[in-house]
């Protein structure tokens, strides 16, 4: 009888984890390990933006990185927009780095800035794949979704302009 209940219910759990929660799961794992290279690649810049120029740039990425981490808090779809705000001013950043005369420090962060941009444009569209693949399953079962576990569909990184 107790082997037959933890059975049932070793069942139930597989079942409602297959069906209904394991977009949600990959779609969350994905966005914490995009916030963790975010992260990363935040701190570098920092370690960077004292030496920049432009100093009105300096201050609108580094509160631009603010608002992203505080906004990451609050939503995905709300850090995701902070991201791409974020993103288009930093590529302003990099090409000023780019041209800047570097000493071996500075130019060993840029490289790896430059090798997190990688990973972070890979991370950015598996995090779209799966954030396709959830909205979808809301679509699928939008009692079970969106009535019984207020489930809601989530932003996809914006498209390219």
């Amino acid at each position: 009888m107790t082997f037959s209940i933890i059975f049932l219910i070793i069942f139930l759990f597989v079942f409602i984890y297959r069906f209904y929660l394991k977009d949600f799961i990959d779609v969350t794992i994905v966005y914490k390990s995009l916030r963790k290279v975010l992260e990363s690649r935040d701190l570098l810049v920092l370690k960077l933006l004292p030496d920049i120029q432009d100093k009105k740039l300096s201050e609108s990425v580094l509160r631009l990185i603010n608002e992203r981490n505080r906004k990451s808090k609050i939503s995905y779809d709300d850090a995701i927009r902070a991201d791409l705000e974020l993103h288009r001013k930093l590529k302003i950043l990099y090409e000023q780095i780019n041209k800047m005369k570097k000493n071996e420090v500075q130019e060993e962060l840029f490289r790896r800035i430059i090798d997190l941009e990688k990973r972070l444009k890979l991370l950015r569209t598996r995090y779209s794949a799966t954030v396709r693949a959830y909205n979808m399953s809301l679509t699928i079962h939008p009692k079970i979704f969106v009535k019984i576990l207020h489930m809601k569909p989530l932003d996809l990184y914006g498209k390219k302009e």
